[in-house]
């Protein structure tokens, strides 16, 4: 009795599954094999691949091709890539060719940031422009929609009525803490001035770093919740980020922790946002001494920034 091909043949056909998947959401692994069957059995793709980052320097790769007389083929496997290449759509395809899986002409790409994913399509030779534009149209938002639901993996940006009140909430408590958070702080720089003793300053200082983090805390809620448009300009990372661990270098000595920044070259130039990429370094490093305090113990947190392969800046903490 041959199994495989009874299971096949009493499988629903795609349109029944793909209705199925859209109203009743199903695991990732799922929802990423129906998405690119999509392109395939309904877009008329010769092939279909979802990439998807599982880690740091792993990427998932789901693919579907298109077989001349039989049901398309569908694979997978794992690759050892940056998930920063789903960024990039140079990268992305360059990525997809070294798989073997698609490569050549009339390849889409689309790439999902928030969903930590990208989808690459190809389309066959001699395909009417106008009717690619509609599918184009139609199949990109349901396989969004089909990523977006599933069940076993969150969704990196949250849902906008959430940012929204999350904005609101923030410009509420800060209008009501910045008043009496700017009294702490001026009257603890007050004292500062005339203080000999080590230890009052110390924990004067301790009170003013604390005080000026829930300042920070504040504004950065409102940053999350109502991000502003990147002001990318040519920076010296070297010197950014020497300038964002300076303060906090003090508020880690009060709990006898060291924050140490060692560089590849005296100068790394990137453009980027500074004040967003500095705000990234601050809050990973806030967490660490955070971190590091509740173990009671000493500790160091090494800052590292690299430039020393070609077409990369790697930034460790």
């Amino acid at each position: 009795m041959n199994t495989a091909a009874e299971d096949r043949h009493s499988e629903p056909p795609f349109p029944h599954r793909l209705l199925a998947a859209m109203v009743a959401p199903d695991e990732w692994d799922m929802q990423c094999a129906v998405a690119v069957e999509a392109w395939v059995r309904l877009g008329g793709a010769t092939a279909a691949i979802l990439l998807s980052a599982v880690g740091f320097h792993q990427l998932e790769v789901v693919c579907c091709r298109a077989v001349a007389g039989k049901a398309p083929q569908m694979s997978r496997a794992t690759i050892e890539h940056s998930f920063g290449v789903l960024l990039d759509q140079g990268l992305t395809i360059q990525v997809v060719a070294e798989t073997g899986l698609i490569g050549g002409l009339h390849l889409q790409v689309f790439p999902w940031p928030d969903l930590a994913a990208t989808l690459v399509v190809q389309m066959a030779d001699g395909d009417d422009d106008s009717a690619k534009g509609g599918i184009l149209n139609s199949l990109v938002p349901v396989c969004r929609k089909l990523l977006a639901n599933v069940t076993d993996r969150a969704v990196l940006l949250p849902d906008s009525d959430c940012l929204e009140a999350m904005a609101e909430y923030s410009a509420g408590a800060g209008h009501e803490i910045n008043n009496p958070l700017a009294s702490i702080i001026g009257q603890t720089q007050l004292l500062l001035k005339n203080e000999v003793s080590t230890e009052r300053r110390q924990a004067l200082e301790t009170v003013g770093a604390q005080a000026w983090r829930i300042r920070d805390m504040i504004g950065n809620s409102m940053l999350f919740a109502r991000p502003p448009l990147a002001q990318k300009t040519l920076v010296d990372l070297v010197a950014l980020v020497q300038q964002t661990l300076q303060p906090l270098t003090i508020l880690a000595a009060g709990s006898s922790i060291q924050i140490h920044l060692a560089s590849t070259s005296d100068r790394i130039d990137l453009v980027a946002d500074p004040a967003q990429f500095a705000n990234v370094v601050a809050q990973i490093v806030r967490n660490s001494i955070e971190a590091i305090r509740a173990t009671d113990l000493d500790g160091t947190i090494r800052v590292t920034l690299r430039n020393d392969q070609p077409g990369f800046i790697e930034l460790s903490i």
